[in-house]
């Protein structure tokens, strides 16, 4: 749409080519051309007064628009008036441009055109104007709040550990406890060394639970006071210091006896 705001006419590019516009005269076709602009000042809809139209444009001019087509000429004569072909399908009507105009008038009243809708008003639009209300599943968005969080700790800090059920069965993971290895981490103070293997497994990779054991007592030995909840300690070992961790875990070669 133009954006000067003078009246205007419209004709499509390769009108001068239609059959019906290419052989007329230049005087015809200047005619043609200054009988919409008539039409369209004056609010005549395509029906200019045959007395007006002979006063403005040579016979000979009016005459070619008149016969340039055996059906449907650019111009005929009804009642008195030269009525333009098809005018109201190519020009702006009077009643076009007053709906035009109120519609301008009601926006300005508004503040402006109104606003094209976001991409979210038009989302949430839609599912309201479809009669149909989705309430929020609570579980769902909880479920998926906590995978984005779990997900993110993952990307961005090197000190997660997967979180390990405390009624994990070692041997559903192929961990051989002996009795005796199990007597041994019980007098270490260690009272689920399966639990306590996967831990170590999540920092420092393949892992024997006699080696998680050995492990275990290493970073105990660190400590100036007795620790009394081994578990614990090297839970809070690999998340504040892996570092350490991998560190005895390599120094020991457990890797060799995984």
């Amino acid at each position: 749409m133009p954006t000067d705001k003078r009246l205007y006419m419209t004709f499509p590019n390769n009108f001068p080519d239609h059959p019906k516009i290419l052989p007329l005269s230049d005087a015809a076709f200047r005619a043609f051309v200054e009988i919409n602009g008539y039409s369209r000042t004056q609010d005549l809809d395509g029906r200019v007064p045959v007395k007006v139209a002979r006063a403005k444009w040579s016979a000979e001019a009016l005459e070619e628009l008149e016969t340039n087509h055996p059906e449907r000429p650019t111009l005929s004569i009804e009642d008195g008036v030269y009525v333009i072909h098809n005018y109201a399908e190519h020009q702006e009507t009077s009643e076009s441009a007053e709906a035009r105009r109120s519609k301008n008038a009601a926006n300005g009243a508004r503040g402006g055109r109104p606003k094209k809708p976001t991409e979210t008003q038009s989302v949430t639009e839609s599912v309201s104007d479809s009669g149909t209300e989705t309430e929020p599943n609570t579980k769902q968005s909880q479920s998926q709040s906590q995978s984005q969080s779990q997900s993110q700790s993952q990307r961005t800090d090197t000190t997660y550990l997967p979180e390990v059920s405390p009624v994990i069965d070692a041997r559903e993971q192929g961990l051989d406890l002996g009795e005796v290895l199990t007597r041994r981490a019980k007098d270490a103070g260690v009272s689920d060394l399966g639990k306590l293997t996967l831990l170590l497994r999540s920092v420092v990779g393949p892992l024997s639970p006699s080696g998680a054991l050995e492990l275990a007592e290493a970073l105990t030995s660190r400590s100036k006071d007795p620790v009394r909840r081994v578990h614990a300690y090297v839970e809070r070992s690999c998340r504040e210091d892996p570092d350490a961790v991998r560190w005895h875990y390599d120094r020991l070669d457990l890797a060799a006896s995984a």
